[in-house]
């Protein structure tokens, strides 16, 4: 197995990007100073002389003040993810004793800075895809084929090769980020937990982790409402999918990631900072510049739930598929529905909301009856 190479400009608050600026966010200073005093002076005050009484007592004419009618403020159109500043979040999954590693989250940020809109592209891992120098493959493999081919600028640079060949979607060079999963449930423990809400229960199935070839399955559940969550749960929350799908689980993968933001900014993440850096430093990666880290903070800061977008495909533009050997894949359905979903990026449902249906079938909540509007009573008058 190629070795990997370690990053060049790797610095802490690379940690930053890791959850799309949104760690960033609660580390920059949030507070905004108090006004300050008038500065006192030494000097005396100066005497006004009295205003000599005007001998003419008429009242001027008021000229009529002119009014100057304001200049509509155009509003910049977002960009589409063909122009826009794009990034890769890899989540890498690296199994006890084993060399290969598959690269189970792919998400392409794409990041609209005149616009202040971020867009978040979740990529299914079992797309079917060309890999160039391998052969077919799913997607999820690229990464590590890669650094195993010494492809140059290793595996994230295939990784975007194949997704600007396969989905147009550009990734400049040097714009990723690569996780190691197990990061995760030590992050959501440093601050603390996290919340995410749910309309529905949720009822998910894994493969018994300590039996994962006997057929058993291990449960998950959670209720509807705000749940509160440590590490091992929102690993849970973000992994597992056997009794949804992929589709499921990237929606759950969208809204965690604000979650993590949101709790961020509400423990003060900075004295947290040391702990976060101790925890994370041997599980992620990069070669981002820190002029591009500045850039995401400073837009990380001022983000909005209804500014950061997230898209996961529809199964009318990549639908599953099997192929030789009865391997269970996922393929493009509809090219020209993918990009037409692609171009919506910017209008897609905020990151906050994704996921939050659980396992459905819950009765829909109904709108409280309406109150009817009281009837003025008619007092019949009287004949003479």
């Amino acid at each position: 197995m190629a070795k990997l190479r370690k990053p060049r400009g790797f610095r802490p608050w690379l940690l930053a990007v890791l959850v799309l600026m949104l760690l960033a966010s609660a580390c920059q200073p949030g507070s905004t100073p108090l006004a300050q005093a008038p500065t006192a002076t030494s000097e005396p005050p100066t005497a006004v002389p009295p205003t000599a009484e005007p001998t003419n007592t008429a009242t001027p004419a008021e000229s009529p003040t002119p009014t100057l009618t304001p200049e509509p403020t155009a509003t910049k159109a977002p960009k589409t993810i063909h122009e826009t500043d794009n990034y890769l979040v890899l989540g890498m999954d690296q199994r006890p004793n084993e060399g290969a590693w598959r690269t189970d989250t792919i998400i392409v940020v794409a990041v609209d800075y005149d616009a202040g809109q971020v867009g978040m592209v979740s990529i299914p891992r079992d797309l079917w895809v060309n890999i160039p120098g391998y052969g077919m493959g799913r997607i999820n493999q690229v990464d590590f084929e890669g650094e195993s081919l010494k492809y140059p600028g290793g595996g994230p640079a295939l990784l975007a090769k194949v997704i600007q060949t396969e989905l147009g979607i550009p990734i400049p060079e040097k714009h990723w980020v690569r996780l190691r999963l197990e990061a995760l449930p030590e992050l959501v423990d440093a601050l603390g937990g996290v919340t995410v809400t749910l309309d529905c229960p949720l009822h998910e199935l894994t493969p018994d982790p300590k039996a994962p070839d006997s057929g058993a399955y291990e449960h998950f559940d959670l209720p509807a409402g705000e749940v509160f969550m440590d590490g091992a749960t929102a690993a849970k929350f973000a992994r597992y999918r056997y009794a949804s799908s992929d589709f499921s689980r990237a929606k759950r993968q969208q809204q965690l990631i604000w979650a993590i933001r949101e709790r961020a900014l509400q423990v003060d993440a900075i004295p947290q900072i040391p702990q976060l850096w101790k925890t994370l430093s041997k599980t992620f990666k990069t070669e981002l510049s820190l002029v591009d880290v500045i850039r995401l903070a400073r837009l990380g800061s001022s983000m909005k739930a209804n500014q950061v977008h997230g898209l996961v495909f529809s199964q009318k533009a990549i639908a599953n598929a099997v192929v030789g050997g009865g391997a269970q894949v996922v393929k493009v359905l509809d090219s020209a529905q993918l990009q037409r979903e692609l171009a919506g990026l910017f209008r897609a449902q905020s990151i906050s909301a994704q996921g939050r249906e659980g396992s459905g079938g819950c009765p829909t909540p109904q709108p409280p009856p309406a109150t009817p509007t009281p009837t003025a009573e008619v007092t019949a008058t009287p004949g003479p």
